[in-house]
């Protein structure tokens, strides 16, 4: 009775081992996985072509309009205006100039900075003297005042806070 209950055993666990004949017990999941072979990982998988063959990584270029902003100033009133997010620097040279001048009291006003996709702000020393800083968010104000700082001035301010052109998609 011994007998005949392990052999019954060892068929039983034959047939277990019978059910996937390209299972390979010794090789791990992994390596018997032929779903895994694009990834490298089965180096069971066909020849070595299968393997290295990839697929080429597409290339989308996405087409995000520049956003243009600017500033001017009357240097004999110290007034000033700037516009932001506008489309092409021209129009923002406008829209600025518009805003400075304020319906033509206080003309005429010139454009001392611009930016292309980026921050813009203006520092000003006690003589008057204007600096600008146009670079990424959260930047422009500290290079206005470093630059400021840089010609040896000790009073410098923030007369114009950053404002931003970026593009949005």
């Amino acid at each position: 009775m011994k007998k005949l209950f392990f052999v019954l055993l060892g068929l039983t666990s034959l047939n277990i081992y019978a059910a996937d004949p390209t299972y390979d017990a010794t090789r791990g999941a992994l390596q018997n996985d032929p779903s895994l072979c694009q990834y490298g990982y089965n180096p069971n998988c066909g020849s070595a072509s299968y393997r290295q063959q990839r697929r080429p990584t597409e290339i989308i270029n996405i087409n995000v309009p520049s956003k243009y902003g600017a500033w001017a100033a009357n240097p004999k009133t110290g007034i000033s205006g700037g516009a932001l997010d506008m489309d092409s620097l021209a129009a923002a040279k406008r829209q600025a100039i518009r805003t400075c001048e304020e319906g033509g009291r206080n003309k005429p006003c010139k454009i001392y900075a611009w930016v292309r996709n980026g921050c813009l702000a203006v520092a000003q020393d006690q003589n008057g003297t204007l600096f600008f800083g146009s670079t990424a968010p959260g930047l422009a104000e500290n290079e206005a005042l470093k630059k400021c700082q840089k010609n040896k001035k000790a009073q410098c301010k923030i007369i114009a806070s950053e404002g931003c052109s970026m593009p949005r998609f």
